[in-house]
């Protein structure tokens, strides 16, 4: 197994829930505490962040074969747009999103992530039970996890927009000035 292995794993897990998948780029994120890991799908138009909890186990193997990870979901699907996102904050190492129906979650963002693969027990051919080794996979992510930065600075950035109030001179000068001229 290796992360590319894993990263088709992801990839089909979202594209298997999402029915608009293509219009999404995908990046792998560790939780900020407890939960299962995200697979975040996320967009620019419009400003979209959908985060899917995964699992990724190891498939039995046959003889012969090397091992293959499969990703199951792990939690419900949720999606964060601009008509529901009540906060988000770059927390330096990771974010924190809030939604306005009081979903939230932390997580992280690496460039070589190093992705847990729980093992999967399977039944052998005279029928003994065998659990594989949890296995370690380093996925690289560095051009999308970059990417995935850029957004949700811009993301954030709208998000701000939204809250600015302006300064109370510039509304009086604004409401005053054109009445002066006249």
């Amino acid at each position: 197994m290796d992360g590319n292995s894993v990263t088709c794993a992801l990839h089909e897990l979202f594209e298997s829930q999402v029915i608009n998948h293509g219009d999404y780029s995908l990046v792998y994120a560790e939780p900020c505490g407890p939960g299962p890991a995200l697979v975040l799908g996320y967009r620019h138009t419009s400003l979209e962040l959908v985060l899917c909890p995964v699992q990724l186990v190891n498939l039995p193997r046959t003889r012969g074969d090397e091992s293959r990870v499969a990703a199951r979901l792990a939690g419900p699907i949720s999606s964060i747009d601009l008509s529901n996102v009540a906060t988000m904050a770059d927390t330096g190492t990771g974010y924190q999103v809030h939604s306005v129906t009081g979903f939230h979650t932390g997580f992280e963002v690496e460039g070589s992530p190093r992705i847990a693969v729980d093992a999967s027990p399977f039944e052998s051919s005279d029928g003994a039970v065998i659990v594989q080794q949890d296995e370690a996979v380093i996925v690289q992510q560095d051009e999308a996890a970059e990417d995935f930065h850029q957004f949700m600075a811009h993301f954030m950035d709208v998000l701000d927009a939204f809250y600015q109030v302006p300064d109370v001179h510039e509304i009086v000068q604004d409401t005053y000035t054109p009445s002066l001229a006249a």
